[in-house]
């Protein structure tokens, strides 16, 4: 019983460690450098995205009835 509840114990130590220290052990600091501009491209790009949905930039004018587009 006591080794069952040592190897439980060190298998919630590995689970909860995982997400600290991550699969990147084979990986360079340029490979991190690579996937930190990777991400903030796409959040910039998406960030536009959210202007232009929040503002409605694209929506044509409604203030008459003759719609110029």
């Amino acid at each position: 019983m006591r080794c069952i509840k040592k190897l439980l114990v060190l298998v919630l130590l590995v689970v909860v460690a995982m997400p600290i220290v991550g699969c990147g052990v084979g990986t360079t600091p340029a490979d991190h450098r690579r996937a930190f501009r990777r991400t903030v491209d796409y959040d910039a790009r998406m960030m536009v995205d959210d202007i232009h949905l929040l503002l409605q930039i694209e929506r044509p004018f409604r203030g008459s009835s003759w719609v110029v587009d």
